[in-house]
């Protein structure tokens, strides 16, 4: 029922952390894709991740971050029609300038939204 809706209501889908490496990502994407969402949100937390609200979590590098958001641009440009969004919590476990980085980078990569 959900995904008969979703070819009428443009809607997005939280991928989390992709579940897993580039792979994983990358499979999280074509799926929510098949499915019909209009797009996904990627983000940088270490997996497993933990709620936004709680201490503890932490993100990963920026070299398996950056990797991340590739599988996921590799994804929809491989026919696959989903909006990427990038989402970093960078500056929640690090610093603002850290968070402003990465979100240019996704940018840069071919992010839609970060």
């Amino acid at each position: 029922k959900i995904c008969g809706v979703l070819k009428e209501i443009p809607c997005i889908g939280d991928g989390d952390t992709g579940y897993g490496n580039a792979i994983n990502v990358k499979r999280t994407v074509a799926g929510y894709a098949q499915v019909g969402m209009a797009g996904i949100m990627i983000e940088d937390q270490v997996s497993p991740k933990r709620c936004g609200h709680t201490k503890g979590k932490s993100v990963v590098s920026r070299e398996e971050a950056f990797k991340r958001v590739q599988a996921a641009v590799d994804a929809r440009n491989e026919g696959k029609d989903i909006c990427i969004l990038a989402r970093t919590d960078a500056r929640a476990c690090i610093d603002f300038d850290e968070a402003l980085y990465r979100c240019k980078v996704f940018r840069d990569i071919g992010a839609d939204i970060t």
